[in-house]
């Protein structure tokens, strides 16, 4: 009579312990504790692995944002994918006033990263780069090879207002909202156009 009562309250607890009736066969047959299921935790609002091609919705709290530095005769300008107000920054994009140079940056990746992959709509960009220390040790700088000014991708990404980045295998989709997107052309602008030290 013992061996049906353990079976019965072993059925019993499947809903409590999170356990599959091969675990309470396993338990009776070797007398061992039923290894708990594992739960699904609950999606965070970071930026998340793309598994999409086409055209990407706006992670909540991120946007493009714009600043340039007009203490410096050149005016250099970042152009970030973040949260306002706090380090969460998966990507800069940094030029000078003119130069038609741009270049990708990423605070706090990992120390080996040495290239990364940029696209928007049907353009796609693999960049070279380095990675090197600084003087936090948790926040390596990776700074990727030169991008034109007028290279398809960034035309493409003035125009589409998102870029797919993909490093280390890990690829976050990065849109923009309405402001990000004017932010997004106003720094292609300004990265593009002649430059005059009147402004």
């Amino acid at each position: 009579m013992m061996k049906p009562l353990l079976a019965v309250l072993a059925f019993s607890m499947l809903g409590i312990a999170g356990c599959s009736v091969e675990d309470v066969d396993a338990a009776q047959a070797g007398n061992e504790t039923p290894t708990p299921v594992a739960k699904q935790q609950p999606a965070s609002s970071q930026p998340t692995p793309s598994d999409v091609t086409g055209k990407p919705s706006p992670t909540p709290g991120y946007d493009w944002h714009l600043r340039i530095d007009e203490s410096i005769r050149t005016r250099p300008a970042t152009l970030a994918y973040e949260v306002s107000d706090t380090d969460r920054q998966p990507l800069t994009i940094t030029c000078e006033e003119g130069s038609s140079r741009l270049f990708a940056e990423i605070s706090g990746g990992p120390t080996d990263l040495a290239k990364l992959t940029l696209a928007s709509g049907d353009q796609m960009r693999q960049l070279k780069g380095e990675t090197r220390p600084t003087e936090i040790p948790e926040m390596p700088h990776f700074v990727s090879e030169e991008i034109a000014g007028d290279a398809p991708l960034v035309t493409a990404f003035a125009a589409n207002g998102w870029l797919r980045m993909t490093a280390k295998d890990i690829t976050t989709d990065m849109a923009a909202s309405h402001k990000g997107a004017k932010a997004i052309a106003d720094f292609v602008k300004h990265c593009t156009r002649p430059y005059s030290p009147w402004g």
